[in-house]
């Protein structure tokens, strides 16, 4: 049990390190191709809408990604784990089955896949919508003209 527990630390502060290692590296990339050229180039309005627009943007991949992790979790537990789901396969897959039973397992599946991927699918979202708006603000020089 102990040697299961250090396996686990041990993987969550490699995980940590990597996502600092990642954000850092990602940071230093756009204060130096993107913010600091705007600061040599005195386009101030452009570079305050980078220095809004960049975070909301980064945010928001960290929220879709966060929903992915949620949605494929949550996926593989209902496939590993949902006896009802594993039953309702065998059913559809026996052709012997009546073709009404076979709709009725089919649509019991369906519906156990939506409501497993209700959480992910909302967080997917949540963070399409913060990258939108990241980029509609980097980008609002060109937009409003």
């Amino acid at each position: 049990m102990k040697a299961q527990e250090a396996n686990n630390t041990v993987l969550k502060i490699i995980v940590t390190v990597c996502i600092v290692v990642f954000l850092i590296v990602i940071l230093w990339s756009v204060v130096t191709e993107t913010l600091l050229p705007l600061y040599r180039n005195k386009e101030f309005g452009e570079l305050i809408y980078n220095i809004v627009g960049i975070p909301v943007l980064l945010i928001g991949v960290g929220i879709f990604a966060y929903g992915g992790w949620i949605f494929a979790r949550d996926t593989s537990r209902l496939m590993n784990d949902n006896i009802q789901l594993a039953e309702n396969v065998d059913i559809i897959k026996d052709k012997t089955q009546p073709k009404n039973k076979r709709k009725t397992a089919r649509n019991e599946n369906t519906r156990i896949l939506f409501t497993t991927w209700k959480k992910g699918a909302f967080w997917l979202l949540i963070g399409a919508i913060f990258i939108i708006g990241g980029g509609l603000v980097i980008n609002l020089k060109e937009i409003i003209g």
